[in-house]
């Protein structure tokens, strides 16, 4: 991912000819409702296709327990009114095949979900006199990136509906190929699992889930015909890369004040997360680190200098091999120096600290969908049409949750769509849920990082 894709601020003086599309003609009249699907889980989240709430809430994710609801697995923030393809992560071990989508009113402190610790708050929505509370289904496969060393991979959570298998095929970052090894997973929980592999793998494996509806406990895939198949919901395969041939990181956009979240680090030998501010779309001076520890760290917060801040960061792997616990990159010449990853490279990409658009997008049958934006309050993302290289009429919008959004769907008007369109972010500071901005004086408008208006020019692709 480019820099120059990320973040294209706009002064504020380009939004002269922008025009914004009648209050009136977004009132609806709804209640409290979740919409959501059976599905496949790859990174530890799932998503909540709609979620209407008539004013501030939560979307619960609960465990089955004896058939009915259970414990909390996770919960996310909504928006008053319509809220789209609401990402919500979960505890992995609270997981069950069968899992309830909850709305919450927030009824005590706004944004902390409170029900069950605080008496009278944050209770369950109700629509129609009814819970809001439909149930999914979900196949959960979370695996991280590891070291391969004695030919076994570990795969840390698998909760699946029935008995089948774990099998691991070698790939790319973008396919996979041969089968390497495979291990039976029960119904339920399975955790920890440890998968031999026939032969080394590569750079990437897949890890993918399989059925065993032949003979119990065999793998037949390939050699029996109709048996043990993979799963698949909604048309998704149970699979997803990891790499396994060299050290890996991974960390999410996220607002930064003074800690950087990184999600899991694959680390060869102790090493250390360095958290560089921007320079000109590269890395630039050191804000922060942290020391992780060989092999598979979790959940690592890095403390970094507030005021060092930057709208975007670059996360860095680095080996400790000095002093141990001691960062020494730049003061002691040859020590813990940057982990090259699976491009054979340094170890880092950029995320966004601070609210931003991730350019790329594409547009099919009238629909623009964003790969993603962060917003530190809700929000809007408002798409215009080109007008001379500056934003336009205003073509569409559709609201943004506070934090990370992503995939995020807009439908656009077709009269005055142009090649080129440019998103912005606009804050949501009138009636809750209803874009007014250029309606209501002082409301909804655009959100500024170091005083320039965040938007800039995307250039979709257009898909089928």
């Amino acid at each position: 991912m480019k820099l120059r894709q990320m973040l294209r601020p706009l002064c504020l003086a380009s939004l002269l000819l922008a025009f914004a599309l009648p209050a009136a003609a977004q009132d609806m009249m709804m209640s409290p409702m979740v919409t959501v699907s059976d599905q496949v889980s790859l990174d530890g989240t799932v998503t909540i296709a709609e979620v209407y709430s008539e004013g501030p809430g939560f979307v619960v994710v609960h465990a089955e327990q004896d058939g009915s609801v259970g414990p909390v697995a996770g919960y996310r923030q909504v928006n008053p009114g319509l809220n789209y393809n609401v990402r919500v992560p979960l505890d992995a071990a609270l997981v069950t095949p069968n899992l309830y989508a909850m709305l919450h009113v927030d009824t005590g402190a706004i944004g902390v979900y409170e029900f069950g610790t605080v008496e009278g708050a944050d209770g369950p929505a109700m629509g129609d006199m009814m819970m809001v509370n439909p149930p999914f289904k979900v196949e959960f496969l979370h695996a991280h990136d590891q070291i391969v060393t004695a030919n076994t991979v570990t795969i840390a959570h698998i909760t699946t509906a029935q008995d089948g298998f774990v099998v691991i095929h070698d790939g790319d970052a973008t396919s996979f190929g041969p089968v390497l090894g495979y291990a039976p997973i029960s119904a339920g929980m399975n955790m920890d699992v440890v998968v031999t592999l026939d032969s080394a793998p590569t750079m990437f494996v897949w890890p993918m889930l399989h059925v065993d509806t032949g003979t119990a406990g065999t793998y037949e895939f390939g050699t029996v015909e109709g048996a043990d198949g993979p799963v698949v919901v909604n048309g998704v395969v149970a699979t997803a890369p990891i790499v396994v041939g060299a050290p890996a990181m991974r960390a999410e956009s996220q607002i930064v004040t003074d800690t950087v979240m990184i999600d899991s680090v694959s680390s060869q030998g102790p090493g250390f997360v360095v958290i560089h501010a921007d320079n000109a779309g590269a890395p630039g001076e050191v804000i922060g680190f942290a020391p992780v520890s060989d092999g598979i760290s979790l959940d690592v917060a890095v403390t970094v200098d507030a005021a060092r801040v930057t709208p975007v960061l670059f996360p860095m792997l680095h080996a400790d091999t000095g002093t141990v616990g001691t960062y020494e990159f730049g003061e002691v010449e040859g020590e813990d120096l940057p982990q090259a990853g699976s491009s054979g490279s340094a170890l880092f990409f950029p995320i966004m600290a601070k609210p931003g658009i991730m350019y790329n997008g594409s547009l099919s049958e009238g629909v623009l969908t964003i790969d993603a934006a962060l917003i530190d309050v809700p929000g809007f993302m408002v798409i215009h049409a080109d007008n001379g290289g500056a934003p336009g009429p205003v073509l569409g919008y559709t609201p943004l949750l506070v934090g990370l959004n992503q995939n995020i769907a807009v439908t656009l008007a077709a009269e005055g769509l142009t090649e080129t369109v440019f998103p912005m972010l606009h804050v949501d500071t009138g009636e809750a849920g209803v874009y007014e901005f250029g309606q209501v004086e002082g409301a909804d408008g655009p959100v500024r990082v170091n005083d320039v208006v965040v938007t800039g020019p995307l250039t979709p692709t257009m898909g089928e």
